[in-house]
């Protein structure tokens, strides 16, 4: 036992605020309530301990910081009263300290040898919504005064955690700091505040109390407290790793897989002993019933590492597939210890030749099934002892559904590309299908012979669209193909002149005609007949050329060959501008459409709707919003305004982003932005023949029209394209949304992704539709911020 003072709170102390004194009179008064009432064999002890202070107090003064020495015997007698005498644990981490333990006296060596670790008090309050935080020592205080002074009990739990760290500041272990108020006294220095204890638990989280509320209310410097308390550290890994994984479950589905395995092997390091140890866990994902691992998480795997072969394909060998089919514990240790014997295991010469000398694997089991596989192994000795095991099994449960979890999200995770990707039947929409299927069944069943599939109409839903057009995307794609036709030609002049070298050959003087003829004419004719002219000149007289030169030419065959390859290869060498020009249109199309796969987040988080993107030079999409569509969620109009100016933003963060993107492009592309804003709501209808969604009924065709005839539209009584690079144009028909839409553009620009001018621009008729009129905005291509 050691007099000794540590600090154990580094926050700012309750102490701040009242008075809190080391003083002997809470034990006194202890004791003589046990003399009282005990029995007159039990006063030996107490009668000593008070004669002995009351001695102790008349040489030395009143307990204090400053005479601990001369109360040596007194702590010591009270270390006794409060550990069994019989239990001689020499790692009982024991300890008196002041009222709110912030600061140890006396204790024993175990307890100052564990203080004198890493150790970090775990700050366990949220933050208050006045900005403020409340100490640990702060919320113990306001316990005491609730259940000593009010006589209500908080239910708040009277201990503080602490982290015990390494030296790369990673936890290792967590130690619970257990406080015993016992011979703590608190008193209110004025009259106690009425408290209202409905008001205290207005807004309650994990908390009994609204912190607040208690705040506000009471006061700490309105109390005082004496005495000491009485502590212990408790080690609790297990637990505070069973919490820890508990939360992490809650977070999942917003998960990296390899980043929360990652943060799963830091969490179970307070478990596991030893930095060498290494901890691997794998799901069993299943795809058309049969096991896919993927490499990136299981290549810590003892287990399937022979499984992989040299390029990390994967094949289930005999011995696993077994395994998979009928799961079990393997423990294998070289060096036997603590009476735990190894398992007979075929796998054991593969755990032998890995150099590993502690080996554990448990398989996660839920609800009957294997949902993954546990591994826990050392190639040091000794690293799996009785204590590490049964902490691994105390947390099996929460593993195994973790795993099955796992699976579950990766499943729906497929499920989700697969119908965002390759089917039309949306999440949003679903229900209606399996509704209308469901009738059809019926129907079959109850032997209908009218059965048919009704079909699926959605109602007075409301339409967003929007356009994303790389500007000249034709014109470029053209001038790239002639690009290489050039090219072409000019690798057949110089084949022609390696060919003269050995004279002019009748050969070499017709098809050098014929090369001129081709390439004149091209001046004068459109793009298409251009290239119906190229594809046969290369199909009629190139083919035949290189052929007839292979056999007049013996000599020359290496340089016909290499020539040869610029004509006919497509994709390395015949075709290099226009693939500079695919690469830049998918690498331009590729940041649209993760854009615009966050703005549908959004809108899915918001209020379930139907989504579909139609991929051009570009990418149009439409949105379609109402009750009809979800019908479980109350529909209100501010949806749409919300989406509208979502819409607008999302626009320019695609206008932005393709603006910096044009720099690394190998061709530089730009992009206009376009949106239409429909006056009212629609129908809508799957069509079956073409498997998407279409408008139905006459009335709102219109809606279709207008969006076919706005995108190369221009501003009445001049030239100018509505549609422009670094600008986004929205159309409207009716002045009633004009209000709602600059109410969201004024939003828009406090943002500062717009510039503030706005023109109002009236558009030309076309083709059965007059008096649309059109907003355009500038994108502010300094704003950086894409948080």
């Amino acid at each position: 036992m050691e007099i000794k003072k540590v600090q154990l709170s580094t926050a700012k102390s309750a102490n701040t605020y009242t008075k809190n004194r080391l003083d002997f009179e809470p034990f006194f008064k202890y004791l003589e309530s046990f003399i009282e009432n005990g029995t007159p064999s039990d006063d030996m002890i107490p009668l000593f301990a008070l004669e002995r202070i009351k001695e102790i107090e008349y040489v030395s003064g009143k307990l204090c910081k400053h005479n601990l020495n001369a109360y040596k015997d007194i702590l010591q007698l009270i270390y006794s009263l409060s550990v069994s005498l019989i239990d001689t644990d020499p790692k009982r981490y024991w300890a008196l300290t002041t009222p709110l333990a912030e600061e140890s006296f006396y204790g024993t060596e175990a307890f100052f040898d564990l203080c004198s670790q890493q150790l970090v008090e775990q700050d366990l309050q949220g933050k208050m919504r006045a900005g403020s935080l409340l100490t640990n020592q702060e919320k113990l205080f306001y316990t005491l005064i609730f259940e000593r002074l009010y006589g209500f009990s908080s239910n708040e739990q009277i201990s503080i955690v602490y982290h015990h760290l390494n030296d790369q500041g990673n936890i290792i272990d967590y130690y619970d700091l257990d406080i015993d108020f016992k011979f703590v006294e608190i008193k209110a220095k004025k009259t106690l505040p009425a408290i209202d204890i409905g008001r205290l638990s207005e807004n309650p989280s994990d908390s009994l109390f609204d912190w607040n509320t208690v705040i506000s209310t009471v006061k700490l410097e309105d109390f005082e407290l004496s005495g000491f308390s009485i502590v212990t550290f408790r080690k609790t890994s297990t637990e505070h790793t069973l919490q820890r994984i508990q939360s992490i479950l809650l977070d999942l589905p917003t998960y990296n897989y390899h980043l929360f395995l990652s943060d799963l092997e830091k969490i179970m390091t307070p478990i596991l002993k030893g930095a060498d140890t290494v901890f691997s866990l794998f799901p069993l994902f299943q795809l058309n019933g049969v096991p896919f691992f993927d490499y990136t998480i299981t290549n810590k795997s003892i287990l399937i590492s022979e499984a992989y072969t040299i390029n990390n394909s994967f094949s289930v060998n005999a011995e696993l597939a077994g395994y998979l089919k009928h799961p079990h514990v393997i423990f294998y240790n070289n060096n036997a210890m603590n009476g735990i014997r190894n398992t007979k295991s075929t796998f054991d010469e593969q755990i032998s030749k890995s150099g590993v000398k502690a080996y554990l694997c448990i398989p996660l089991i839920h609800n009957h099934s294997l949902s993954g596989i546990l591994e826990i192994y050392s190639r040091e000795e000794d690293q799996l002892d009785n204590e590490t095991m049964q902490a691994l099994g105390a947390l099996v449960p929460i593993l195994s559904q973790l795993s099955q979890d796992i699976t579950l999200e990766f499943k729906k995770r497929i499920d989700d590309i697969i119908i965002n990707r390759f089917t039309t039947i949306q999440p949003s929409v679903q229900w209606k299908f399996n509704h209308v299927a469901a009738q059809y069944i019926q129907e079959i069943e109850n032997d209908n012979p009218d059965a048919h599939i009704k079909a699926v109409v959605f109602e007075e839903v409301y339409p967003l669209y929007g356009a994303i057009d790389v500007k000249d995307s034709t014109i470029i794609r053209n001038a790239s193909i002639l690009k290489d036709f050039s090219f072409k030609v000019k690798q057949l002049a110089m084949l022609i002149d390696e060919l003269s070298l050995d004279g002019k050959h009748k050969l070499i003087i017709t098809f050098s005609s014929r090369v001129d003829q081709i390439t004149k004419s091209l001046d004068h004719i459109s793009f298409d007949e251009s290239m119906v002219k190229i594809i046969d000149f290369f199909r009629k007289d190139v083919q035949p050329f290189l052929e007839e030169a292979r056999r007049q030419f013996p000599a020359k065959l290496e340089v016909i060959e290499h020539y040869a390859r610029h004509f006919f290869t497509n994709r390395e060498t015949g075709e290099f501008y226009r693939n500079e020009f695919e690469t830049s249109l998918r690498q331009t199309n590729q940041v649209i459409s993760r854009e615009l796969d966050h703005f549908n987040s959004f809108i899915q988080g918001n209020y379930p709707s139907y989504f579909q993107k139609f991929r051009t030079d570009g990418i149009e999409y439409d949105i379609y919003i109402g009750e009809s569509i979800t019908p479980q969620n109350p529909f209100s109009y501010e949806f749409i305004n919300v989406f509208r100016r979502q819409q607008i933003i999302s626009m320019a963060r695609i206008a932005l982003k393709t603006y910096h993107l044009k720099d690394v492009l190998p061709l530089a592309l730009e992009t206009t932005q376009l949106i239409f804003i429909n006056p009212h709501s629609i129908d809508i209808s799957f069509r079956e023949d073409e498997r998407r969604f279409d408008v139905e009924g006459s009335l709102n065709i219109r809606y279709e029209i207008i969006k076919k005839r706005i995108d190369k539209i221009r501003i009445k009584r001049t030239k100018e394209r509505l549609t422009q690079v670094n600008k986004i144009a929205i159309v409207y028909l009716s002045d009633e949304i004009l209000k709602d839409l600059m109410l969201s553009i004024q939003a828009i620009y406090d943002m500062g992704i717009i510039e503030q001018r706005i023109e109002h621009l009236k558009l030309e008729d076309v083709q059965g539709i007059a008096g649309l009129k059109a907003i355009r905005l500038s994108v502010n291509l300094n704003y950086r911020d894409f948080s």
